[in-house]
């Protein structure tokens, strides 16, 4: 049965820019030789504040993808019934649903909340309470740059590479905080 699997030519991958499940990461591009030197941190705002209690599976969920998730919202805007959503688990190729997915674990306690458990947030200044990647494309849309720092993380770089750093700690182990957002 395998081998009579058809299989194309060429040495790289043929990305499907419509696969939900497999997407091409944008993880190096724009990567150069020489990483960009240290710089400091300007009006941060801490996004998520955990104490001891977090897991690689609170980051980086393998769980089902909640209806009403940021990962949700994304794969039907790309046409994929409720009943496919399948779990994050299964997505782990697609950067996009994992970004959306990190956080995201349904029993997740963010200090911040006072105690209410789920992937939510409190966006400063604001006060509004957000998912977290809502919370953290807000944030990136004011162009506020944040770090990882003791046991709160913090946004860095652009929306997806602030969200795949827990991606990437769980699934790559490469990329922490690599790109740089000019102000």
């Amino acid at each position: 049965m395998w081998n009579n699997l058809s299989v194309p030519s060429g040495t790289l991958y043929a990305w499907d820019p419509t696969s939900t499940y497999i997407h091409e990461p944008p993880y190096f591009k724009n990567m150069t030789m020489s990483p960009p030197g240290s710089h400091g941190v300007k009006d941060a705002y801490c996004l998520l504040n955990f104490g001891d209690s977090i897991t690689t599976d609170h980051i980086s969920p393998a769980g089902s993808i909640h209806k009403d998730s940021p990962a949700a919202r994304y794969l039907i805007e790309r046409g994929v019934d409720r009943r496919d959503f399948n779990s994050y688990g299964s997505r782990r190729g697609n950067d996009e649903v994992m970004a959306r997915g990190t956080f995201a674990n349904i029993r997740i306690v963010n200090k911040f909340l006072n105690g209410e458990v789920g992937p939510k947030t409190i966006h400063i200044p604001s006060g509004e309470k957000l998912s977290v990647f809502d919370a953290a494309q807000v944030i990136f849309l004011n162009h506020v740059i944040c770090r990882y720092i003791s046991r709160c993380f913090y946004f860095a770089s652009d929306i997806l590479h602030f969200l795949e750093l827990c991606v990437l700690f769980d699934f790559l182990l490469v990329r922490f905080f690599m790109m740089q957002l000019e102000l």
